[in-house]
Order: C-alpha cells, then structure tokens, then sequence
C-alpha cells in the first residue's frame, strides 16, 4: 500500500494530490450520489443521516463527536477505492482519507472503526505525515492520532 503511492503515483504530482484532497474535503456530501459501482460499496447507507452542520468530510473530520456511522461509511469507502483499479480517487487521496477517518474515530471518539492493530495505523499516521502535499490542518489531526498511538 505504502510504496505504491511514493512519488508521482499513477502519474499524479504531489501537487496534483494535494488539490485532489483539498477538493475532495471542501466537496458537498451526498452519499447517494456519490456512492460507488456495487463492486466498490464497502459499506450500506449510515443509519442516520449526518447532523446539519456535517456538509463536508473537512467538516466530517474536524467536528468535535462525529457520527461514528459516517466515519465507518467514509472510511469503507477510502479502502475500496484505494483497493480498486477504477477507484475514483488517486489511491494515495484514497489513502489520506481512510486513515483520517481511523484516525478521527480515536481522536474525538475513543472509538475503533478498523480491524488494524495499533501498529498498523501509526504506520499509516505517519506515512500521511510524510506526504509533502497533505496541508498542516490535517497533520495536525495525524500527529494527535499517533500521540495517541504511542501513549497506548
């Protein structure tokens, strides 16, 4: 997973993914609309809609107690479309976006929404610390996520 997206992935620039990501985090949510081909729907419809003020995944990932549903839903869908060919996303934004809902799910909700160890996420914390392109809000989320990670 990491080694795939080191460089210019997929003939992305580093700049490139960043606008990627900045676009896709400021994107009006509309889960029905957006909603991958079967073959990538990891996950059904959340069970409650998102609160009013949840328009974005920016949104999504900085409120202070986010639908846990959501992050799962967000976070399903990141993997399936890292983990396919035809993904909509860069796998390396694809990347960005799962481990942000992992990492937001412990942050602000002391909640695990993934069967990776502990080990694992930290990896991706700081694989996503790595990336030039990832703006510092995010970072900042990252380096709570693996302070975190590492008092555990």
């Amino acid at each position: 997973m990491m080694a795939a997206t080191e460089g210019g992935e997929g003939g992305w620039q580093p700049e490139e993914l960043g606008a990627i990501l900045r676009h896709q985090l400021a994107a009006p949510l509309d889960w029905e609309a957006t909603r991958a081909p079967r073959e990538l729907a990891a996950a059904s419809a959340p069970a409650r809609p998102a609160p009013a003020e949840i328009r974005t995944l920016d949104e999504l990932f900085h409120h202070p107690s986010p639908p846990v549903e959501l992050l799962r839903l967000t976070k399903d869908f990141a993997k399936a479309n890292r983990e396919h060919p035809s993904g909509a996303l860069p796998p390396a934004v694809a990347t960005v976006i799962y481990f942000a809902s992992i990492a937001v799910a412990r942050v602000r909700l002391g909640a695990r929404i993934t069967s990776l160890d502990d080990d694992a996420v930290r990896a991706g914390c700081e694989w996503v610390l790595a990336q030039a392109w990832v703006d510092e809000q995010a970072r900042e989320l990252f380096r709570a996520a693996k302070r975190l990670l590492d008092l555990a």
